[in-house]
């Protein structure tokens, strides 16, 4: 009886995903500039930027509560998370978070993503050249997270978040909020796994009289192990992504794990899009002028810790590329 009513519930829920793949496709299209919250969209994960930027079938550990939060039970008991970015133009991008799961009950999350910008020039029309006086951009993201497994196969998770952002210091601000819901579901008979997520669905932000909607996000992934030995794994990963701002994107990566310590990982970005080189900026997506990543990764067990180092390095086409670091320990 109560395989039956999992299986309903996991059948209800994929049910509502796939209404979701109609529905944010019917957003989507040319909104250049009337999409904001775009640190959104940044990756929280070295592995998976290492991995292509395909995350939503290979969530896992603390940060996958900001992109598929049913990744967080891969946590044992405790699990805490750190991951850093130096963007180009001295754009700084985080998050922390820490993870408690619970047997019987849950895992249960919480964690912030941060984005500060360098100084910058303040300029008015009466000083053009500048003020004397500079000034900072900056987003915040609070996340609380829940994830549940539904059955032996099926995991669920959703995730809800306050969005602060300043565009002035602290001045010039707004505030709104945000939810995310996301699945996993393992298929052992094809040794394969399926992600799917649906990401910042929420009010719009507000600048004085302009309004922004948020970048939700559709993503299907799939997980496939290639080789399982005991010294050597390989896993393949593809994923398809829609945003309400921008064409489908497609990433792909591949893992290769030495003996369960250590990783190599490589990924491509695909949209399927011409871009025109003389006018690369015109799209407000970061990803779009993306196009090849790789990194690696190396696990640290030791007095009763077990730890994770990734390092992830995402290569653009007309700007700098950009090298994130993570690290978490589960206790």
């Amino acid at each position: 009886m109560k395989k039956i009513k999992r299986c309903k519930l996991f059948l209800s829920a994929m049910m509502v995903l796939v209404l979701l793949v109609v529905v944010v496709p019917s957003q989507a299209g040319n909104r250049s500039g009337t999409v904001g919250g775009q640190f959104l969209k940044i990756n929280t994960s070295a592995r998976s930027i290492a991995m292509g930027g395909a995350e939503v079938a290979i969530a896992e550990g603390v940060s996958s509560m900001t992109y598929n939060p049913a990744g967080m039970l891969t946590i044992g008991n405790y699990g805490f998370g750190a991951v850093y970015t130096a963007w180009f133009a001295d754009i700084q991008h985080s998050f922390a978070g820490v993870v408690k799961n619970v047997p019987g009950l849950g895992a249960f999350g919480a964690g912030v993503v941060t984005l500060t910008t360098g100084d910058m020039i303040e300029t008015t029309p009466a000083f053009p050249e500048g003020t004397g006086r500079t000034f900072q951009a900056s987003d915040f993201a609070f996340n609380i997270a829940f994830a549940r497994q539904v059955t032996d196969q099926f995991r669920v998770g959703v995730s809800a978040k306050l969005i602060k952002s300043y565009l002035f210091n602290d001045e010039l601000g707004n505030s709104t909020f945000a939810f995310d819901i996301g699945t996993l579901y393992d298929v052992p008979q094809l040794q394969s796994h399926l992600g799917v997520s649906l990401t910042n669905i929420g009010k719009d932000q507000k600048y004085i009289d302009e309004q922004y909607s948020l970048p939700t996000a559709l993503r299907f992934g799939v997980l496939v192990d290639v080789l399982k030995q005991e010294i050597n794994q390989i896993v393949t990963t593809v994923q398809f992504s829609r945003f309400n701002d921008a064409d489908e994107r497609y990433n792909v990566g591949i893992e290769y794990v030495y003996n369960n310590i250590f990783a190599l990982r490589g990924g491509l970005k695909f949209d399927f899009k011409d871009i025109d080189e003389d006018r690369p900026f015109d799209n407000p997506i970061f990803q779009e002028n993306q196009d090849f990543s790789a990194g690696f990764g190396v696990k640290l067990n030791t007095i009763g810790l077990q730890g994770t180092l990734d390092y992830g390095y995402n290569h653009f086409k007309f700007l700098p590329s950009t090298h994130t670091f993570s690290f978490e320990i589960q206790l």
